[in-house]
């Protein structure tokens, strides 16, 4: 398991920065729930930033 953190990419209201693995990636919210469901979007939307386990399968769906 791996751990990937999520915030808002200031000045937008629907990009998200993904930061997993020395990696940073940006994806829109729609897809970031499409991949990983609308549950990581809950703390995102509630605190600013998440945190989310991701498995193998998962770290690979982001390539």
């Amino acid at each position: 398991m791996q751990e990937m953190s999520c915030t808002w990419v200031p000045g937008t209201f629907d990009v998200v920065r993904l930061k997993i693995a020395g990696r940073t990636i940006e994806m829109t919210s729609t897809r970031l729930a499409r991949l990983f469901g609308k549950q990581a979007l809950h703390d995102l939307y509630l605190k600013g930033s998440a945190k989310l386990k991701l498995d193998p399968q998962q770290v690979a769906l982001l390539s």
